[in-house]
């Protein structure tokens, strides 16, 4: 019975690590996906013409991702029993959609 409940233990240890990094990885390609947002939206109001056309495109892209991978945090910290998230748009702030 004792070996059934340390190897239980050690299982729930190890999927807990995982969700934990599963967790870093997702927050640090949002916090890299708002950054390039950010650098995108500076872009899209330096350009004309087709350039301007391209570079919203681009924006609207890496925006697209960036609220997928909102997404995918608030999933994760509900795996992690975690149910509250309105404190996430404080710490990720995805800019708006530019027209």
């Amino acid at each position: 019975m004792q070996r059934t409940a340390e190897a239980n233990h050690r299982i729930a240890w190890e999927l807990n690590e995982e969700r934990v990094s599963a967790l870093r990885r997702i927050s640090q390609t949002l916090e890299g996906l708002i950054t390039q947002l950010g650098t995108a939206g500076e872009r899209v109001h330096t350009c004309q013409g087709h350039e301007r056309v391209d570079a919203v495109a681009r924006y609207r892209e890496i925006r697209r991702m960036a609220v997928q991978y909102r997404w995918f945090l608030e999933v994760q910290r509900e795996a992690m029993g975690l149910r509250h998230h309105h404190r996430l748009d404080e710490f990720y702030r995805i800019p708006p959609d530019i027209t």
